[in-house]
């Protein structure tokens, strides 16, 4: 299999790519397996359509893998410390975001000039009224070094990491071989 020239996929498409094929299941499998339909699969695979913060933690739940080994926030990690959600509670999220966002000193308004959203948007994520993407989710993440799983509930560790993990090469060519 040959990657595209002209696509540029991300780590989130080539790791659930991988992941599928690792465990050696069809995009139908999957899907059935998810609850999603398989043209989503195939949409998240080829970079047509992003992945819904929803779907990476269907995706985390099943493959038991981490939301940030997903996003690419790591290419480590520690299998004992996850305990899997399976589905999104808005307010825990959100109190997480808030604790983020207090512990770097920003107010909403700055939050969300970050973000480039609206200050309205932040004060709904906090709140739990509304659902951030899976985009912004890995971008405070990236910006100030927190877990992803840790602000979903995979994880009550608070893990920090450097911000800006790339994708190891030896990844790039694991997935060219499938």
């Amino acid at each position: 299999m040959v990657i595209e020239e002209s696509k540029s996929l991300t780590v989130i498409e080539i790791r659930i790519k991988l992941l599928r094929n690792i465990k050696g299941l069809t995009q139908k499998n999957l899907a059935q397996n998810i609850g999603v339909s398989q043209a989503l699969i195939n949409s998240w695979e080829n970079g047509y359509q992003n992945i819904s913060l929803r779907g990476l933690i269907k995706l985390s739940y099943f493959y038991k893998v981490p939301i940030d080994y997903m996003m690419g926030l790591t290419t480590e990690y520690d299998k004992t410390i996850y305990n899997y959600q399976k589905d999104l509670n808005l307010t825990y999220l959100g109190q997480k975001i808030k604790i983020i966002r207090k512990i770097e000193e920003l107010t909403q308004e700055e939050f969300a000039s970050i973000l480039h959203t609206k200050r309205s948007n932040i004060s709904y994520y906090e709140h739990g009224k509304m659902t951030i993407s899976s985009s912004d989710l890995k971008e405070i993440c990236n910006d100030f070094g927190f877990s992803a799983d840790w602000c979903i509930g995979n994880t009550n560790k608070c893990i920090r990491r450097t911000p800006k993990i790339t994708l190891a090469e030896s990844e790039y060519k694991i997935f060219t071989e499938i």
